[in-house]
């Protein structure tokens, strides 16, 4: 392999390595996988998430998380969380009868009269995160006994 190549594997291996210490700290931080030298980042990762581990309620959560981390009102209420937080700190029962407010103005507007499900739903099936949903609870309901023992 040449030099570059060799650069462009060490560079995806960190990367990797990178994102899956990531994901032990946003879970709970201290199952810690050790990969042996000879043992690939990959197995060790499906070593700590195997799919028969946590069950299809784990699978769903984790399918969801990532359909709202990439969801456009993400976004918003990362920008707005800081900003609320403060104002409830400080003026809490104002804070409390403005979200009664709002939430009295959506119930009388009834904005999901608005919208058609068969529109809801075609637009969720355009979404460009759907294919991404659908290709990882497939993969996670994969038959252990397809894979090669991690021993």
């Amino acid at each position: 392999m040449s030099a570059g190549g060799d650069r462009l594997e060490r560079s995806r291996l960190a990367i990797l390595e990178h994102v899956h210490r990531k994901e032990r700290h946003r879970h709970g931080g201290d199952a810690h996988v050790h990969a042996d030298e000879g043992e690939s980042t990959w197995r060790a990762h499906r070593r700590q998430h195997r799919p028969g581990a946590g069950g299809w309620l784990e699978t769903a959560r984790h399918v969801l998380s990532d359909w709202w981390r990439y969801h456009p009102a993400h976004m918003a209420v990362d920008v707005a969380r800081p900003l609320l937080s403060s104002y409830a700190r400080r003026q809490p029962a104002q804070y409390v009868g403005f979200a009664a407010l709002a939430g009295a103005g959506l119930f009388m507007l009834r904005p999901w009269k608005l919208i058609s499900v068969t529109g809801v739903l075609v637009a969720l099936l355009k979404s460009p995160q759907v294919a991404a949903l659908v290709m990882q609870a497939m993969s996670a309901s994969q038959n252990p006994r397809d894979d090669p023992p991690l021993d």
